[in-house]
């Protein structure tokens, strides 16, 4: 039963009604094989992150005082036996979906994957010259059973090994146990073998090391071998979660009774609980700590399945060029004459190469400002960032360090910048910078001109194929002026609270203004909508957790504004509640690429509002990182994302309703015609490339 008095979708069952959407997609048989493939891997990857991040902060949250749990509403216990419950049902339903679905699709389309079966006869000299050949100065067999071992850690977190139980030929009596480490560099976690019967044939690599067991340990016979895997950097994220005063108090009662965060210890299903038993009492793992994952763990390598045949994926969509830009003219030019507003992955990231390129080497730049939210070390923007230092420009980033990153590549990025005198400020805590913005100062003879980069997402040129985001350019002469003031602001590293007004008019930003702009625009359109005038509010958003905001939008809903909001990740808001919610509809949508563009649309009398951001309505964007909201001001780009949401909102083929009970359910087409979101926008950027003049370099 839902709580009136409490009417908020709990996170982390959120979380898991999302993933659960990815399974209905996976599930599909109208999607491509190897697309199937890669929604299974995005499943596995998400409940992993689940459990790394959701999870501890339960288990903490059952160590707090009553008094904090009841106020948060929140009673871990019960929410945790829900949680696995539910789990585990996914899993199993992930299984069937695998084994009952996909893998007999790709035997259809050719391809076999050995899945918990035996290899063919006419494999196994292939496998072990592969073994040994190149495979196995890449392994580290250690046994279980010497005092060293006992003493260091086995299993290093994030890694996948085999462990192996086995008698010496020489003495049947006694067990050995040894682990064996499941390298993923350079090989990846699938072997394609050679054809056979007409078809592709793939391995998983913990098999291949399987097969060759006895080669490894000579003299041994192998009686069984399972995968595991540890994960023990998990997060405790209550600062993010919870407002301050409560976050602290939590935090100080955790240290007052000595909470530790406890390892996850990940094995496939089917191993014995002897094995388990030995585990805990020779490498110190406590029972609790132990959870089946099905046949094969860590699945989320399913998105780096091999390609191999163009008919198992979608068909080749080729990434359209703005016509805004020519390649003939200066990217600043074209910025001076109209804002620029690019639709990724349907149109070129080129033109961001070329806005940092030409940052790099025009004698007019003198500056470049740009935040570096959790930057890859690949990234092209740092040969830039590079370049223009070392051609004399002043070069600021502002950068949180990447701890799913390695150390080690850490510091050699960082090194590289500072060495070509790249000036580098790291983000503090509660300040975290997650706006993805940039801006670049030229001066010319009639003074400085200023060039802003404003996206909902980051600099990834190597996945912008794949997610969906907007990014504009402009030089609209408000917005970047005040883009400047926030860089400014950002160099001080001073607590926001320490600022009582920053001038912020056309760009908004979290924990200055962006919170306090939402609210007035909702209450605009409940004004408008009691006088009788036009008014609609559309969000577009991957998480809506914070309940202030949620509570106003059941404000704007009572009093009769058409709310849709479109969430591609947790959503706490819950639509069709008498009374209070049942004008608005929430819906989710899963395609060919990751959602990850936020987008706010308010109806304002027929004077509408279109603004893009970065933020997510939950209490860690709005209130410990620095994120920024900015508004469409162009008509004409105004237009584009009008048409945009608009088939966001009739999408009937890849969007679900949620309802009461995070149910996510179809949409029936009733007759109006199949509307597909993502594929009615890419024709849309086709469009806007017909409609434009001929390039010049046409």
């Amino acid at each position: 039963m839902i709580d009136v008095a409490y009417p908020y979708f709990d996170t982390n069952l959120s979380w898991l009604s999302n993933n659960y959407r990815l399974l209905l997609e996976a599930n599909d048989d109208t999607v491509p094989v190897r697309e199937r493939l890669r929604l299974l891997g995005i499943y596995a990857y998400q409940t992993k992150e689940f459990f790394r991040v959701r999870v501890p902060n339960l288990l903490a949250m059952a160590e707090v005082s009553n008094d904090i749990r009841t106020k948060l509403n929140i009673f871990p216990e019960s929410l945790l036996e829900h949680i696995y419950e539910t789990t585990e049902n996914q899993l199993g339903e992930f299984n069937e979906i695998l084994t009952k679905r996909i893998l007999p699709t790709l035997i259809e389309q050719g391809v076999h994957v050995y899945y918990k079966e035996a290899f063919a006869a006419d494999h196994l000299l292939f496998l072990r010259k592969f073994f040994v050949d190149k495979l196995f100065r890449y392994l580290q067999p250690i046994f279980l059973d010497t005092r060293r071992s006992s003493k260091t850690s086995i299993f290093e977190s994030k890694q996948l090994y085999l462990v192996v139980r086995m008698q010496h030929r020489e003495d049947s009596e006694e067990d050995w146990y040894a682990s064996v480490n499941v390298p993923f560099e350079p090989f990846g976690r699938f072997l394609e073998l050679p054809e056979l019967d007409g078809k592709r044939q793939v391995g998983f690599m913990e098999d291949v090391i399987r097969e060759n067991l006895p080669v490894l340990f000579p003299g041994y016979n192998i009686l069984e071998s399972y995968t595991l895997r540890v994960e023990r950097e998990t997060e405790l994220t209550i600062e993010d979660d919870y407002p301050m005063q409560i976050a602290q108090r939590m935090l100080k009662q955790l240290e007052k009774r000595n909470f530790v965060q406890p390892s996850q210890y990940f094995h496939e299903s089917g191993m014995p609980l002897y094995v388990r038993e030995y585990l805990s009492n020779k490498v110190a793992i406590p029972m609790n700590e132990f959870h089946e994952r099905g046949d094969y763990i860590y699945m989320q390598d399913l998105t780096k399945f091999p390609a191999l045949s163009r008919r198992l994926d979608y068909p080749y969509q080729r990434p359209i060029q703005n016509p805004g830009f020519d390649e003939n003219t200066s990217v600043f030019e074209s910025i001076q004459k109209a804002d620029q507003l690019l639709h990724l992955p349907y149109q070129s990231y080129e033109p961001i190469v070329r806005f940092f390129n030409e940052a790099a080497v025009d004698p007019h730049v003198r500056e470049i400002h740009v935040s570096l939210y959790k930057i890859s070390p690949n990234s092209f923007i740092l040969n830039s960032l590079i370049s223009a230092s070392r051609n004399g420009k002043r070069v600021t980033t502002y950068v949180e360090l990447n701890t799913k990153m390695d150390i080690q590549e850490n510091l050699q990025w960082s090194k590289k910048m500072r060495d070509a005198g790249v000036k580098i400020v790291l983000s503090v805590p509660g300040l975290k910078v997650h706006a993805k913005m940039a801006l670049v100062k030229r001066k010319v003879q009639k003074g400085w001109e200023r060039y802003a980069f404003l996206g909902t997402g980051g600099f990834y040129r190597l996945t912008s194929r794949e997610i969906v985001d907007h990014a504009l350019l402009t030089s609209h002469r408000e917005l970047t002026n005040e883009l400047e003031l926030l860089f400014g602001y950002l160099s001080t590293q001073d607590e926001p609270k320490k600022y009582k007004y920053l001038p912020f008019n056309f760009l908004q930003v979290t924990q200055f203004t962006l919170q306090k702009k939402l609210l007035e625009l909702i209450d605009r359109e409940i004004a408008n909508c009691n006088a009788g005038l036009k008014s609609f509010i559309t969000i577009k958003i991957n998480q809506l957790q914070d309940h202030i905001l949620i509570d106003k939008l059941y404000q704007a809903g009572q009093a009769g504004v058409p709310v849709h909001v479109i969430v591609s990740e947790s959503c706490g808001l819950i639509s069709g509640l008498p009374a209070l919610s049942d004008n608005i509809i929430v819906s989710r949508h899963v395609d060919r690429y990751i959602e990850n563009s936020r987008i706010f649309h308010f109806g304002n009398r027929g004077n509408d509002e279109i603004f893009l951001t970065s933020c997510d309505w939950t209490h860690r964007n709005l209130h410990r990182r620095i994120d920024i909201c900015f508004p469409i001001v162009d008509e004409n780009l105004k237009n584009q994302m009008r048409l945009v949401l608009r088939n966001y909102v009739n999408d009937n083929q890849k969007a679900v309703r949620l309802d009461l009970y995070q149910n996510n359910l179809r949409i029936p087409d009733d007759g109006k015609g199949k509307v597909r979101a993502q594929d009615a926008n890419y024709r849309l950027v086709e469009k806007i490339e017909k409609a434009a003049p001929s390039r010049k370099s046409d």
